[in-house]
């Protein structure tokens, strides 16, 4: 049976945490208001990182780690924090994930979490997050470590199968670091499928009719193995526009829902990608019978929304 802490215990575990970050050099968050781009940790070990990660990784931060020459340290950033921008654009995306489950809730053939730790390709064993990823069922695919696949196939940090899709989102006017990342995953030849949003800033001074919303500038990508990158600019303005109002009605613009100029798509054969060794030319994953559709089909028009209705 567990018992309340004293103030005496209080006080000694915080003498013990702060030995602890003396001796491991820990990156550490300052007290006060952090601004991205935050300079917070410098000669870090990989393994003290993937600490911190692991006690600081869900504080709403998105953090970077620049390797040094050494290969045994880095220099540690604040890259990104977690805006209602995200957190809908993350909620959305998930849905959109969530439908070729048909409803299932519980063990569903395909799941969508929001940010499990990975090993990031070629990064000597850094972990990092993408916003979302989708990945087969363990019932499916079985977790690497028992696989029947020689070599074993990769894996997240807790042993369940890598992700096949991940999502990383950028809000404002950091986004630099958005094309490296997407990029990065797609090192991994089991991630099957990056998908890239980016949110501009607002246009100050001026809103959208009827709705109130303010005018964003917004660009989706799509990388895939063995296939050229696709790029839309979904956005309710031209990203050079001079008069958003009276270009409401730019037939180019992503302004009405369905429109197929501005669908994302995805086959969800993709995501129980999960060949033998050496993989076959013609290897063909399965889509079971109990998933629906043939596609994940995201709709930009709704990610627009939900990114304007979002700050208002």
């Amino acid at each position: 049976m567990s018992c309340a802490l004293t103030s005496k215990d209080i006080w000694w575990t915080r003498i013990f945490d702060r030995l602890n970050e003396f001796l491991h050099n820990y990156p550490k968050l300052p007290k006060s208001s952090l601004s991205e781009s935050s300079k917070i940790g410098s000669k870090v070990t990989i393994e003290n990182y993937n600490t911190f990660l692991d006690h600081y990784g869900s504080r709403g931060y998105k953090f970077q780690f620049q390797l040094n020459s050494d290969n045994r340290t880095g220099e540690v950033f604040i890259i990104g924090m977690a805006t209602a921008v995200h957190a809908g654009i993350v909620s959305r995306l998930q849905k959109f994930f969530e439908v070729p489950n048909n409803g299932v809730v519980d063990d569903p053939p395909i799941i969508v979490t929001g940010q499990p730790f990975h090993y990031v390709p070629g990064g000597n064993g850094i972990k990092g997050a993408a916003y979302v990823t989708v990945r087969p069922d363990v019932a499916l695919v079985p977790r690497p470590a028992i696989s029947t696949v020689i070599p074993h196939p990769p894996a997240d940090t807790d042993g369940n199968p890598h992700a096949r899709i991940m999502c990383e989102i950028a809000v404002g006017p950091n986004v630099g670091d958005l094309k490296r990342k997407c990029e990065s995953w797609m090192r991994e030849q089991y991630v099957r499928a990056v998908v890239s949003i980016k949110i501009s800033e607002p246009r100050q001074g001026v809103r959208e009719p009827g709705t109130g919303y303010f005018f964003r500038t917004m660009t989706a990508k799509l990388y895939r193995q063995g296939m050229p990158k696709q790029r839309w600019d979904f956005g309710n303005v031209r990203k050079h526009a001079k008069d958003p109002i009276n270009n409401m009605n730019d037939s180019a613009l992503c302004n009405v829902p369905n429109d197929p100029r501005f669908q994302i798509n995805i086959p969800i054969s993709d995501v129980f990608w999960d060949p033998p060794f050496p993989i076959p030319n013609n290897y063909i994953p399965v889509i079971l019978t109990n998933v629906i559709e043939n596609v994940f089909s995201i709709d930009l028009y709704r990610i627009q929304r939900v990114a304007l209705k979002s700050r208002t």
